[in-house]
């Protein structure tokens, strides 16, 4: 059996208590547990804030669908104003992190805009709902925000969710709003950022169009528009 002086035995007992060590290196970190959780609340947020609009405002007016102006025009005409509820609720929210929270992200300009892009895609999809579903569309925002938040990787990688999570997590606009924030508040790739303006934007004028198409074919007078059930 050998034998080992004190100093041997210390290095032979720190080597048996670790016998590897680990190297790590950290690109982008986040300040704090907030700032990585700050991308989820504010898609959250202007989601909610997005249905409390459409859920006091019409998505498609009678009266502008009686004046005879294109289907366009009166998709339009429904959109604009919650597009204004929207940009004041994203310009308070980036006011708030900013000066109270002290949120100070890489690119500021274009997180806010990134911001108002998210507000356009938001309202031009629950506008749809709203239009082509009527009340029943406020059920399906709800589901499809619950989808979002589970399915989005907003709080934990989608690699660790339910293989349904992971399969329509690509599909999801919040997936887009959520990655694009991280990366325009803690820095990476510019990729992401333009895949998800690109893809807000595509969601914004497909809504916008299928609104169009919902507008044009409800213009059409029926005996139960003309004479509405009396409710009890």
């Amino acid at each position: 059996m050998p034998g080992y002086d004190a100093d041997s035995r210390a290095e032979r007992a720190g080597v048996l208590a670790a016998p590897v060590t680990l190297d790590r290196d950290v690109r982008h970190a986040a300040a704090a547990y907030g700032t990585g959780f700050a991308p989820y609340f504010l898609a959250l947020a202007l989601w909610v804030g997005a249905m409390l609009t459409f859920m006091l405002l019409r998505p498609i007016t009678r009266r502008h669908q009686m004046t005879g102006a294109p289907a366009w025009r009166v998709a339009l005409a429904g959109w604009r104003p919650a597009v204004a509820v929207g940009v004041a609720q994203a310009t308070a929210l980036y006011g708030v992190l900013r000066l109270a929270l002290g949120l100070a992200p890489v690119h500021p300009w274009g997180m806010y805009l990134y911001l108002l892009a998210t507000v356009l895609a938001f309202t031009a999809v629950l506008q749809l709902l709203g239009a082509a579903l009527g009340p029943s569309g406020r059920v399906a925002a709800l589901i499809l925000l619950m989808l979002q938040l589970t399915g989005s990787g907003g709080t934990y990688p989608v690699a660790t969710s339910p293989a349904f999570f992971q399969a329509i997590h690509p599909y999801l606009p919040m997936t887009y709003v959520v990655d694009g924030l991280r990366h325009l508040i803690l820095g990476g790739s510019s990729d992401t950022v333009l895949t998800g303006v690109l893809v807000l934007l595509g969601v914004t004028a497909l809504a916008l169009t299928l609104t169009t198409l919902t507008a044009a074919r409800t213009r059409r007078l029926t005996p139960d528009k003309l004479h509405p059930a009396l409710p009890l």
